[in-house]
């Protein structure tokens, strides 16, 4: 089957894109109100379709493009997987506005787990077949792993909602669930598979994959071992909130400190073939891997310091510092990878100005909205109330909507043009 890689890539930017409208909805809702819109309905809808709309679709478009490219097969079923997806993603965006938690937005969540046990079987089942270093298999084998693994959180969540168990803590760790096996577990293996097999092919790193030196390959196969046995224990880190019993905390630091050392593996890596990496790469590339790497390596911080009794607390006790977290690894991390990677393969073509311009401004927006939220945190920690905290986040909002706006659009004439001049005698 021919898939339409960048036809599909373009579909992933403007899900992106359409995730960064509702973020300035609820921006200007907190600072403005608005009426229309129930904050907590429109929040559900901003988070669920930022998961399924735009990052699991990008990630499902990348993995197929490595597959192809690497000797495998592509069937019909991934079409249909792609559709499937689509439609429970705006299922979920539109159901969620309007209703929150009820049958219909359930009945699309339900279609989105779906999708992913059977993306999971079908990917993993035609993997067999490509010609991918050992380091990229056992990372995607990670990444699917815990895909299907995050599918307990909402079965919890709504066992918890059906049965009107009143319990604060089991239906916040059911949440914590999910989130946890999807941003450290499919998000980040499902990251780390494409630019590892990036490297091992066109950055040229064939160590990357143990085909070269001994030494450099064990590196590559030590941090994805690390960081992927590190996942399994690192839930505990999402139940210090809880006063857990002495286990959880043994569990969950030694989960932090597996992480540190896998991160510490990883920049012994990257900077042993930095002069590779950077050749291979353009100017735009670098500077979005480069922010993703620091912030792979602050998020790795910052899960090891929640260990610590104090700091933990400060930090599940203040929203805003969650807040700050979780956009700091979607955004600063994922994202910024994800745009990296599609760039590296011309499926976001940087060709014309207004979508450098809209490159430049999503970047700008994203480290705005960090800065912000970072300062928020550590006011809001020393008990000072910023009054303005919200119009600023609102304006990296529309900065963030404004780069995407123009990024998408960039997008849709350069694939215009290119279909013209095809068609042309």
């Amino acid at each position: 089957m021919i898939v339409p890689f960048r036809r599909w890539v373009l579909y992933a930017c403007f899900n992106l894109f359409i995730v960064s409208v509702l973020g300035v909805l609820l921006r200007y809702k907190g600072v403005f109100g608005l009426l229309a819109l129930d904050y907590n309905y429109l929040l559900h809808a901003h988070s669920h379709f930022a998961f399924s709309g735009w990052v699991t679709t990008a990630l499902f478009v990348g993995l197929l493009y490595i597959l192809d490219a690497s000797g495998g097969t592509l069937s019909r079923s991934y079409r249909y997987q792609f559709w499937l997806n689509q439609v429970s993603s705006f299922g979920m965006l539109a159901s969620f506005m309007m209703q929150g938690y009820g049958p219909v937005s359930i009945m699309f969540s339900s279609l989105s787990v779906v999708f992913s046990y059977w993306f999971a079987f079908c990917y993993w089942r035609d993997a067999r077949v490509a010609h991918w270093p050992p380091v990229v298999r056992r990372a995607i084998g990670f990444a699917l792993f815990y895909l299907v693994l995050s599918s307990l959180g909402p079965y919890l969540l709504a066992y918890s909602m059906s049965h009107r168990l009143g319990n604060r803590a089991f239906y916040y760790n059911a949440i914590y669930l999910y989130l946890h096996f999807q941003y450290n577990g499919w998000f980040t293996f499902g990251v780390i598979a494409l630019f590892l097999w990036w490297a091992s092919r066109a950055g040229g790193v064939r160590e990357a994959g143990g085909r070269g030196l001994d030494r450099v390959g064990s590196l590559a196969k030590a941090f994805v071992v690390l960081l992927g046995f590190a996942c399994l224990p690192a839930y505990c880190l999402s139940l210090l909130w809880t006063d857990p019993p002495p286990w959880i905390w043994a569990a969950a630091a030694l989960a932090a400190l597996l992480q540190l050392a896998a991160g510490v593996v990883f920049v012994l890596l990257v900077f042993r073939h930095w002069v590779r990496l950077a050749l291979a790469v353009s100017s735009a590339v670098k500077v979005l891997w480069g922010l993703s790497l620091m912030a792979f390596g602050l998020k790795l911080v910052l899960q090891a310091l929640s260990v610590v009794p104090a700091l933990g607390r400060l930090a599940f006790g203040h929203r805003s510092v969650i807040i700050a977290y979780l956009h700091l690894v979607l955004l600063g991390f994922v994202t910024l990878a994800l745009l990296g990677f599609f760039v590296t393969r011309n499926l976001v073509t940087l060709h014309q100005r207004t979508v450098k311009t809209g490159m430049v401004v999503f970047v700008s927006g994203v480290f705005l909205n960090e800065l912000v939220l970072l300062l928020q945190s550590l006011l809001q920690i020393s008990a000072v109330v910023w009054a303005g905290a919200g119009y600023w986040l609102f304006g990296a909002a529309v900065v963030m909507c404004t780069g995407l706006l123009l990024l998408t659009a960039g997008q849709v004439r350069d694939a215009l043009t290119c279909d013209a001049n095809q068609a042309a005698p």
